[in-house]
């Protein structure tokens, strides 16, 4: 599969909008995805796709298993395996996405 820049910006973009603009782990608010420049991506605040069980442990790379993350929290969750409140707060937004 081709990972494209501008394929993975918009599917940042639509899991940030599933999320209403707020990290999945702390609840901040992050900047719109496809409005982030190149250079501020690596920035604490900005948006990033992020595998709730991660890929090294079996996680699917899919919408399913994926959530919008501020860099930080990206940062900071590594691969280490999501708590039981992750996992139930993944299965409910995911339960009700937008159409």
């Amino acid at each position: 599969m081709t990972d494209l820049p501008a394929w993975r910006r918009a599917r940042c973009q639509r899991l940030w909008e599933e999320q209403h603009g707020n990290c999945f782990f702390c609840g901040r608010p992050m900047p719109e995805p496809m409005t982030q420049r190149v250079r501020h991506r690596k920035r604490a605040c900005a948006a990033t796709i992020e595998h709730v069980v991660p890929r090294s442990a079996g996680g699917a790379a899919d919408w399913s298993n994926e959530v919008a993350a501020c860099h930080a929290c990206n940062a900071a969750k590594a691969d280490q395996p999501p708590t039981e409140e992750q996992k139930q707060k993944l299965a409910l937004l995911k339960a009700f996405p937008l159409v």
